[in-house]
């Protein structure tokens, strides 16, 4: 009865929506705020000529003579600091010079207000620029395209649209160059999106931003490749493109994707579109259908259309994520966000960051877009707090209005007590530049505006931070109360910031945001920047142990509540240049912390480009580090010569400063030896003393250091004699790191960011405007959620071709999960990774320069080589992209196998941030939710609905019905493995075969079975094969790839490697039979009508492997590449997979009831009857006993092995976590059973989720748990490589038979598998993971000996003249 009130209830409810619904449909029609109709002008009055090479003071000084009549005082007349430059305002400008105005006048008096209208070039969309105001407007993305061109060379001369007019007398060559640059182009971000995520299949870029002057989309040509032209073969060597293409609307470009949803649809074309759901909406009988046909379509209408896109073409073109290029303003909506457009996008600055290190000069102006002009007509304008984007506002701009009251008598005059700055007590007008002004003195928050994002070749990294987690301080950063944001709250704080997580958070207020470095001296785990692009927060990176402890300078360890932690005695809020701040080491970029800019690195042409066209950001640099800093054996040339330098190079030590003086100098000191300074070329004051490699090599130099001489000079032999030489008596082919096989940075980083991954999902029903082209306003929209940003993971890889495939870090660059909600707000798919051109996952890689480098704080010998103490087998994991099952992702579902059939069990939040359901996450972000969690639901995962049809205001957006379901599919025997790929789940179970289930519409509450065998009847989809006894499975890689697209043409066009061929195949082992290969790649080519797998006929012809029975009584397998670790009677039996089609026994190790195994690099771990065993695999297919590595345990089962700690599931002595930093002196760490409750313990996984580290245990009889490994509440380290787990359990579920087997999180971190098969794409032409050989010179001798390496300099070992008194590195005796 209470159940059919409740529905009652409901019904009415509905009801009265509806007619509130109805009713504010008919009473008034809105008119849609994009829709401003142009006005139409005539600029003949106002239309000026391009501005002349040369011209008399009489004839410069009547083209601003009406100007001067209000404008009576200006910053520089000309824009140029040099009085040699005659320009007039209108030259520049336009304009009519011959109107005059009155100064004296009130701004908004009539005749002030004709003369300023008659004498300016008015705008034809006057409401989206906010006139009269001269502010830039916020958010204007793509109205500079839709603008007159006069009115964009007004209020801008430098735009690239108009420059030539205004500027190319003088400045042609540069103005050419810029256009094609790569900051103008994107070509990087635009080329690299397509490629990854298989919408193009060129790895050689062809898609790049550029508009003619009225705004039309432009091809860009490199000179010499127009019609008929090519460019040289040092040319294309270099990475020169010919030609580069606008990107087409979202619209019409096909998903790169293979989804269920993307699958062709029926043969019943309707006018009703989208079609979702039905096969024919009309309600018609359906006529000529395939019989079967699925019926969960996006549409009948071919790729391109409805939701059948490809998002990351869509999230370029509509999402804040791909900040503006030059061609468009900056938002100007936030701090880190002012600037205006082309050459004006560096050239003249604006008030973004107040810390010093990173404005230097222009820190005490703010970060507000606020002016310190001199003139009058703009220096008084006032803020309106109240006023919107598109409020038009009264008299000249916003002149004199009201504003904030400056009572604060402690604060300066002129500025707030928060640095606002102030006029007459109230608030500066944001959105202008600090002054009229074009300058070279460039400061990094400048450049900050676009380089803060991974795309965007992320730079936060050279000033010591990345992108904030959600956890830490989160206290600070989330509201006490939950918010419930209305659709309208959410689009326009979207509009700023493109996280979804925004809204609910405290930083989606922009007055919060923009003082969230305020809020640093009561913070515990973290420090905030001051900039803030795209509204972002970005945390500090500090120095810490692999455990996660913070250290200070020497290396000792900071206690987390030290109060001088943060901030020393006297230190203020801002520390100068040169200083570090605290105890805790914040690990900005050496060159950045002692003062230096990027444009003191990043000269003309670094920034101008050289008028060539480049796809990747490392191919248009011309400076390398050896330019100013020399080599083991000579000093610094001062040339440039990086791959965009001209043949010679240019000359640094002709460059001069402003100032006039020298950039580079060679003197004198006094001890007689020569020395190099630098000088600032933002602050005059400041130079520096450059670091001279050949000095710090040199013994007879009093800057000798050991650790420096040791790494540049180790001889290349030192491994195989076992004496590690080093010295100046090496020669340059003889040693180890030489240039240019491996880049400087490799070991001079101190840290690495890496994006684990990103989830962009979208929203059918959120109508948004386009950034870019002829903007627009269309359905669809993406938000962009970072997932796990980490800073402690460091890898290797070949560097591109035009870098020589050097060894160089690598990153892990802005992986992407996708997800769809339709129209119906049914999710179609979910957390889904595509896949790139050339077949790889899109868990995308790529080399990288991370801009970290340090003196103290660099990589040394055991981060890269065989530690003498054996405790960095998981650096070397992750070091070779190997993986550490440690940030891999479990998503919304964690998938477990029971006794009789699988669950998916929701864990959790789809919101974002996506938190895991009962984590410390979720008790910031969601407090009500989780709240309902623990006190109503007693932490159980359950099924249940929650939230509220309406809320008070009868609106049912802000607590919308949320659907837990946690879903179960029966099988006939038990699951022992199985494995989630992709919209796959791949299934042994037992007698029931194995078995690819359908699991794409796992989240759609629109279909009532969400996991199928087959989407139609087994005549035309069948993914069941039947073995007698299937108990377990495995797959090359968990991430989802299409070995097919990988054909020679494409290997060639995009200098690719092959697949191995074991990646074609599904491995099933059967008690009976044996060994299983199933080709699955059907499943990956987006034709649902061919899925039929079947087993593979191996060469003796066969469809089962067990030669001599040695498979019999398989029970679990683990793939390293093309080597199989299978559990069987026997005990390990090893098969060589390397041909598919001829399996073959590697080795045979006999164990007590072996039952399950787990790699990590050099070392296999196996659980059996006695206990945990550990083998040694430093060959692979040679296992060798480490008896002193073996753990006793009653009843071992499965476990996983994350970074330096074993997780082992122990049945009855719960969940056992093994220390295995040193795999060969393992120690239990601790047994968790939970008071006695985890107590039946079969298999575990682990992942990340934000910041946090999560276990995931099937506990047999007693469900699925999970545990919350790590957090900022339960260990203060968690920002390390390894911190020590503190198990809390946060939430369980129920299963209808007992849980036995987990799903493997999906892979993050792992590029390459242990045999050298590459299985995710690399982002630059050539680039790719070392080969099974490479990896091996870094550990093995060509005898195949493991050689080891200590960090400790023994000088012993040192080769040349003896070094003379005591060095500057402590060296081992």
């Amino acid at each position: 009865m209470l159940k059919l009130g409740q529905s009652l209830t409901r019904h009415f409810a509905l009801l009265a929506a509806a007619l509130v619904l109805a009713v504010s449909l008919f009473a008034g029609t809105g008119i849609a705020a994009d829709k401003e109709k142009p006005v139409k002008r005539d600029y003949t009055a106002v239309f000026a000529p391009p501005a002349p090479q040369r011209q008399s003071v009489a004839e410069m000084e009547a083209k601003s003579e009406g100007c001067n009549t209000c404008h009576v005082k200006t910053d520089a007349p000309t824009m140029h600091v040099s009085p040699a430059v005659r320009l007039g305002c209108t030259d520049c400008h336009g304009g009519n010079p011959k109107v005059r105005g009155n100064s004296e006048l009130p701004h908004d008096h009539p005749d002030y207000v004709a003369a300023r209208d008659t004498a300016h070039v008015l705008p034809t969309y006057p409401d989206s620029w906010h006139f009269p105001s001269s502010a830039n407007p916020k958010r204007s993305y793509a109205l500079l395209n839709k603008e007159a061109p006069e009115f964009v060379k007004f209020v801008n001369p430098s735009d690239y649209r108009v420059a030539r007019e205004a500027c190319g007398s003088c400045h042609i060559q540069s103005i050419e160059a810029a256009e094609r640059s790569i900051m103008a182009s994107g070509a990087m971000l635009w080329g690299g999106a397509s490629y990854n995520n298989g919408i193009l299949p060129f790895k050689n870029y062809l898609l790049g931003e550029a508009y003619t002057r009225d705004g039309l989309p432009a091809k860009i040509t490199s000179p010499g490749a127009g019609p008929g032209g090519v460019l040289s073969e040092d040319q294309v060597a270099r990475g020169v493109l010919a030609e580069m293409y606008p990107l087409p609307t979202w619209q019409v470009i096909p998903p790169g994707d293979v989804f269920r949803v993307f699958e062709r649809g029926g043969r019943t074309i309707n006018s009703q579109f989208p079609e979702i759901g039905l096969p024919n909406p009309s309600g018609a009988i359906q006529r000529l259908e395939e019989p079967g046909r699925p019926d969960l379509k996006q549409s009948n209408r071919g790729p391109g259309t409805g939701l059948r896109v490809a998002i990351p073409a869509l999230n370029i073109h509509k999402t804040r994520l791909n900040d503006p290029f030059t061609w468009f303003l900056g938002t100007n909506d936030q701090p880190g966000d002012y600037r205006h457009s082309g050459c004006a996008s560096c050239h003249v600055v604006y008030a973004n960051d107040r810390e010093p290190r990173h404005s230097l000069i222009y820190a005490q102006y703010g970060r507000d877009g606020q002016t310190i002009t001199a003139d009058p007509t703009i220096a008084e304008k006032i803020e309106h707090a109240a006023a919107g984007h598109d409020e038009k506002t009264s008299g000249h701009g916003a002149l004199k209005q009201p504003g904030h009251d400056d009572h604060d008598h402690e604060a300066a005059p002129g500025k707030r007590a928060d640095d606002g700055l102030t006029v007459g007590g109230q608030l500066k007008e944001k959105g202008h530049p600090l002054q009229h002004v074009f300058t070279r003195a460039i400061p990094t928050s400048q450049c900050m505006n676009c380089h803060m994002h991974q795309p965007n070749i992320f730079l936060n990294s050279f000033l010591g931070y990345t992108m904030w987690d959600y956890e830490s301080d989160a206290p600070s950063m989330w509201p006490e109360k939950q918010k419930y944001p209305t659709a309208e709250e959410v689009r326009a704080i979207n509009d700023r910031n493109p996280e979804a997580a925004a809204a609910r958070g405290k930083w989606g207020d922009i007055e919060f945001v923009r003082n969230v470095y305020d809020l640093n001296p009561k913070l515990k785990d973290t420090q905030f920047a001051d900039y803030h692009g795209h509204g972002w927060n970005f945390r500090a990176i500090f120095k810490r142990d692999r455990e996660g402890n913070l250290l200070d300078a020497e290396g000792k360890i900071v206690d987390p509540d030290d109060p001088e932690k943060w901030r020393k005695e006297g230190e203020g809020k801002f520390v100068p240049a040169g200083v570090n701040p605290g105890k805790a080491v914040h690990m900005m970029d050496i060159h950045a912390e002692v003062g230096l800019q990027c444009a003191d690195c990043h000269f003309e042409q670094d920034s101008h480009g050289n008028g060539l066209i480049y796809g990747e950001v490392a191919n248009a640099i011309e400076i390398t580090c050896k330019d100013c800093h020399g080599t083991p054996d000579a000093y610094p040339t001062l040339r440039t010569s990086g791959p965009a330098a001209p043949p010679e190079g240019h000359d640094l030590s002709l460059l001069r400063n402003p100032d006039g003086k020298r950039r580079f100098e060679w003197l004198e000191g006094a001890d007689g030896r020569r020395k190099l300074i630098q000088r600032s070329i933002v602050d005059p004051k400041l130079e520096w003393e450059m670091s001279l490699v050949k000095d710090s090599v040199d013994p007879a130099t009093p800057l000798f250091n050991a650790k420096a001489a040791r790494a540049k000079l180790v001889s290349r032999y030192g491994a195989e004699t076992g004496n590690f030489e080093f010295g100046t008596g090496i020669g340059i082919d003889d040693r180890a790191h030489r240039d240019p096989e491996m880049a400087c940075f490799t070991c001079h980083l101190s840290w690495t960011t890496s994006c684990g991954g990103c989830h962009l999902p979208i929203e059918a029903n959120w109508k948004t405007k386009s950034h870019r082209y002829e903007g627009g306003e269309t359905r669809n929209f993406a938000t962009y959620n970072p997932q796990v940003a980490r800073d402690e993971m460091f890898q290797l890889g070949k560097h591109q071709t035009t870098k020589g495939n050097q060894v160089a870090p690598v990153r892990s660059s802005s992986a992407l999960v996708l997800s769809s909600t339709n129209i119906n707000r049914e999710r179609i798919y979910v957390q889904q990774p595509p896949i790139s051109a050339i077949g790889f996952s899109s868990q995308a890689f790529a080399p990288h320069f991370p801009h970290t480098v340090r003196k103290t704080e660099t990589k040394t010998c055991t981060d890269c080589h065989l530690s003498a103490k054996d405790d960095n087998n998981a650096i070397m994991a992750q070091l070779f992209l190997l993986g550490t099952n440690y940030v891999n992702f479990v998503g919304l579902n964690a998938w477990t196998g029971l006794e009789g059939g699988f669950q998916a069990t929701r864990v959790t939040e789809y919101d974002e941030p996506q938190a895991v359901i009962g984590s410390y996450l979720h008790r910031y972000a969601y407090p009500d939710w989780w709240g309902l969690h623990v006190d109503q639901n007693g932490r159980e995962l359950k099924n249940w609905v929650r939230g509220k049809t309406f809320d008070a205001k009868m609106s049912g957006e802000t607590q919308p019905l949320e659907e837990f379901v946690n879903v179960h599919e029966g099988t006939s025997d038990r699951v022992g493995c199985l494995q989630l790929r992709g919209e796959y789940m791949f299934v042994a179970s037992g007698k029931g075969g194995f078995t690819a289930y359908d699991v794409a519409s796992i989240a759609n509450k629109g279909t009532s079975e969400r996991i199928l065998k087959g989407p139609f009847s087994a005549l035309g989809h069948d993914t069941n094969v039947k073995t007698t006894n299937a108990t377990c499975m495995a797959l090359p890689t968990n991430q989802p790839i299409a070995p097919t697209r990988s054909t020679p043409e494409m290997r060639v066009i995009n200098q690719e490697q092959a697949f191995l061929p074991i990646y074609n195949y599904a491995v099933v082992t059967d008690a009976v039979e044996g060994l299983i290969l199933v080709n699955v790649n059907t499943l990956a080519e987006g034709e649902f009508r061919n899925n039929k797998l079947t087993r593979k006929v191996f060469t003796d012809g066969s469809d089962a492997w067990n030669p001599g029975g040695v498979l019999t009584g398989a029970r679990h397998i683990v793939l390293a590449g093309e080597v199989a670790f299978i559990t069987a009677d026997k005990g390990l039996v090893v098969v060589d997979l390397a041909n598919p089609d001829a399996p073959k026994v590697a080795a045979v190790r006999e164990l007590r009831d072996a039952r399950a195994s787990a790699v990590q690099f050099r070392y296999l771990w196996v659980t059996d009857a006695d206990g945990v065993k550990l083998f040694d695999i430093t060959s692979l297919r040679a296992p060798v006993a480490v008896p002193e590595g073996t753990v006793p345990l009653a009843d071992a089962r499965r476990m996983y092995i994350a970074r330096t700690y074993a997780y082992v599931a122990a049945k009855g002595e719960g969940l056992v976590i093994l220390d295995v930093k040193n795999p060969r002196s393992p120690r239990i760490f601790q047994k968790v059973t939970l008071d006695g409750t985890l107590n039946d313990a079969e298999d575990v996984i682990v992942g990340t989720t934000n910041a946090s580290l999560f276990a995931y245990v099937a506990d047999g009889r007693n469900g699925m748990k999970v545990l919350q490994l790590t957090s900022p509440d339960s260990q203060r380290n968690f920002y390390g490589f390894s911190p020590a787990p503190v198990p809390q359990m946060i939430a369980w579920a129920k299963t209808p038979s007992p849980a036995i087997a987990l799903s493997k999180g999906l892979d993050r971190d792992r590029a390459v598998d242990e045999t050298g098969g590459q299985m995710a794409v690399f982002g630059r032409l050539g680039s790719r993971p070392f080969t099974r050989p490479e990896m091996e010179r870094l550990f093995m001798t060509r005898s195949g000996v493991p050689w080891k390496v200590s960090d400790d300099v023994d000088m012993k070992r040192w080769v040349g003249v003896a070094p003379r008194g005591p060095q500057r590195a402590a060296v081992g005796k």
